[in-house]
């Protein structure tokens, strides 16, 4: 597989996410682009729709007496939780509040949530805006306890819940059924590809070995889906003292740190193959934006903080290959523009996903390992 992110044993680094509803950018002013929570509901772990309610207002306890007196065990309340919780009203003195929204982000790095929903009126659009940008990184569903008119959507996603009516402001990337099928695509392709590749594997290994001077596996912490870090395996390729093995020093074409045998490894992409364990294991996808060191520099500032939509590649799994490789990208990313660039294609396909465009994806991907086309 293509690798192309930013780390000494990568090869370089490689809008707007989130589908608002038509109409919606224009109220929110987005931009465009080609704890743990207290048991509320049903208890953990029953399957149903988990979800968490933000601002603690008369709506909001409402709406969480209606889907706690829901017994078909469709939904579970995580937590109630509001950036203002020195102002105490009659309705937040009635709910448990779990904490700020900062705090709801802290738990969705631990735990899943699949819908996030605003309780708050018409006339508090400036509240909606705060809570929209500090919510947007995340893959979840965010709805606003609305009617579509008043709320000046005219066209816009409605659903239904505990007899509301929600406006559907952004939307998950990759609905539920879509994620089960991208991850059954993952384990098939990723058990066989590990079959086939095992020999190769196991003739790497016995070189890298021989050529000695360090283990033959090389480990490092990497950021996935929703800003989970991860370890991500590789063959090594450079020397066991090589400098910038934390990621701050990207790899360049004729790197004096990559190895003889190392070089052969990555201009085949065979020391990409770990990572179909990283695959299996559910930390990463066959396709997706490749996760990148988190050390990793663009000029004197850090990849993850030069480029602002940069955190939005999270709201998918990370990928052997990506949207971003098979456009030009697995060269390297050396300047601030280049890594605008490539997170731009990022975002387009956590935009624009489908099955057929991760086919498509792995597809060109074969066609560049084959001709070698970028690698070094």
């Amino acid at each position: 597989m293509i690798a192309s992110d930013g780390s000494p044993e990568g090869r370089g680094a490689a809008g707007r996410v989130e589908r608002a509803v038509p109409g919606a950018d224009a109220y929110v002013g987005r931009r465009n682009a080609p704890p743990q929570g207290r048991q509320l509901g049903r208890p953990a772990g029953k399957g149903g729709e988990r979800i968490a309610i933000v601002a603690a207002t008369d709506t909001a306890l409402k709406l969480r007496e209606r889907l706690e007196a829901d017994a078909s065990g469709a939904t579970e309340v995580v937590g109630i939780y509001d950036d203002r919780l020195g102002r105490r009203t009659e309705a937040a003195e009635q709910l448990p509040i779990e904490g700020s929204v900062a705090d709801l982000l802290a738990y969705t790095r631990e735990h899943d949530i699949d819908h996030v929903i605003l309780a708050l009126p018409t006339s508090a659009r400036q509240r909606v805006d705060y809570y929209l940008d500090k919510l947007r990184a995340l893959p979840v569903q965010v709805t606003i306890v609305q009617d579509a008119e008043e709320f000046g959507i005219e066209d816009g996603k409605i659903r239904s819940m505990a007899g509301e009516r929600l406006v559907v402001l952004m939307d998950r990337p990759i609905s539920r059924l879509g994620i089960a099928i991208k991850r059954a695509m993952d384990i098939a392709i990723a058990s066989a590809g590990l079959l086939v590749a095992a020999p190769f594997l196991l003739l790497a290994a016995l070189a890298i070995s021989l050529e000695g001077g360090g283990g033959v596996l090389f480990r490092q912490s990497r950021i996935g889906f929703n800003n989970r870090p991860f370890t991500v395996l590789k063959l090594r390729t450079m020397a066991a003292d090589a400098v910038g093995q934390d990621g701050s020093a990207q790899a360049v074409r004729g790197d004096p740190r990559v190895t003889r045998v190392g070089a052969i490894l990555r201009r085949t992409s065979i020391d990409e193959l770990p990572q179909l364990l990283n695959v299996l294991d559910g930390s990463m996808s066959l396709v997706g934006p490749r996760p990148q060191a988190v050390n990793m520099r663009i000029g004197d500032r850090r990849y993850s903080e030069a480029v602002a939509e940069y955190v939005l590649r999270h709201k998918v799994r990370p990928g052997l290959t990506g949207w971003a490789q098979i456009n030009g990208t697995r060269a390297g990313i050396y300047t601030l523009e280049q890594a605008a660039h490539a997170v731009e294609l990022d975002l387009y396909y956590v935009q624009n996903w489908s099955l057929w465009l991760d086919i498509r994806i792995l597809f060109r991907t074969f066609g560049m390992v084959v001709t070698g086309r970028d690698a070094f």
